[in-house]
């Protein structure tokens, strides 16, 4: 079992536009290969949201890269499908690609200044595809890239068209990069971290920026972060990634009120509450990601991990349904919500971190 990440509407199923299956990235030759995404997998419906959470270096970026065929040099998918609209995205000629990528599957990076090009003015980057893929005049290209800017709230538009990304602050360069994302059209919009060195104001403005932009042009949006808080509320399922696999997926609400695996409670722990008594520190989580390059037998969390067994060092664990929903899938040999588990003795390992 991957774990396929069902995104459905509860009342009315849905098919997906967008289906990963088993995918697996590695770098390096084929005889000793990186990989550094593993046997992930999941789904998401026109208009749904789903959110993909995990540390830097969980594999999160690899897993969009690899869906766009946007890769590093020396980076492969070494297994697993990916759909979009029924369509086959790996036997695609690069010109199909091209076609797909914008007007398909549009991406938003995470880093604004280093995505936009110093020497070039807005105007003239934004409106490159348009001309390019699209077919529209220069007049023509222009006048859609002011009402692009106007629509992502940028002010005086058509004046921003002249400036410099230097000129603009990095609120203002990161809805550029919205602007440009969605200036085709697209049916999936991927986020990649859009909120990365922004203050905690300007955050909560562009991740609300991204969410109203999907209601209104009925896209659907995944969205990638480290930080579970960023897509609470706007999220329908999560699923949480370390090591380059997915260990827990579920609906939002499930995540948050009942989340089965040990990475996800303690990145619960590590994010700050609105109830959270004046003074108390946060928790994070102890030791560090495992190294992509070290070869992992059981579970990769397991050094991290107060509530390791003796076999969560001797095999991978398998992907297992929550008993009160089978939606809810989680990567750990302990249910935490069957009593009889979580009451009952744990072969704990010496020398594991602490973990609450």
């Amino acid at each position: 079992m991957t774990g396929k990440t069902q995104m459905t509407h509860p009342a009315q199923p849905v098919e997906p536009i967008l289906s990963v299956d088993g995918l697996s990235v590695s770098y390096g030759s084929a005889r000793q290969p990186l990989n550094v995404v593993k046997d992930v997998s999941f789904d998401v419906a026109p208009g749904q949201v789903l959110g993909i959470v995990g540390e830097s270096g969980s594999g999160k970026s690899q897993t969009v890269l690899a869906v766009l065929q946007l890769l590093a040099e020396g980076g492969r998918i070494s297994g697993g499908q990916v759909r979009f609209e029924g369509a086959e995205l790996q036997s695609l000629s690069q010109r199909r690609m091209r076609k797909v990528r914008g007007q398909g599957i549009a991406l938003i990076s995470q880093d604004a200044l280093s995505s936009l090009n110093p020497s070039m003015k807005i105007g003239r980057q934004m409106a490159e595809p348009l001309i390019a893929y699209d077919g529209l005049s220069a007049s023509a290209a222009r006048k859609r890239c002011t009402e692009l800017l106007e629509l992502v709230g940028i002010p005086a538009p058509a004046h921003r068209l002249e400036s410099y990304p230097h000129e603009l602050s990095g609120g203002m360069r990161q809805r550029v990069l919205i602007a440009m994302a969605i200036s085709r059209n697209p049916r999936v919009l991927i986020a990649d971290e859009p909120t990365t060195a922004l203050d905690v104001t300007i955050q909560a403005q562009i991740i609300n920026l991204i969410d109203d932009l999907r209601k209104e042009l009925g896209m659907a949006l995944v969205l990638i972060t480290h930080d579970l808080g960023v897509v609470a509320g706007i999220a329908d399922r999560i699923s949480v990634m370390y090591a380059g696999r997915i260990v827990e997926t579920a609906t939002t609400d499930q995540i948050f009120a009942a989340s089965r695996h040990p990475y996800t409670r303690a990145l619960l722990s590590s994010i700050p509450k609105p109830d959270q008594p004046r003074g108390e520190r946060l928790k994070p989580i102890p030791g560090l990601p495992v190294d992509p390059r070290e070869d992992v037998r059981g579970c990769a969390f397991n050094p991290r991990c107060t509530h390791a067994l003796a076999s969560c060092t001797e095999s991978l664990p398998a992907m297992i349904a929550a008993e009160d929903d089978g939606q809810h899938l989680f990567r750990c040999p302990v249910d935490p919500f069957r009593p009889a588990e979580a009451e009952g003795p744990r072969a704990r390992l010496q020398g594991n971190g602490g973990m609450s």
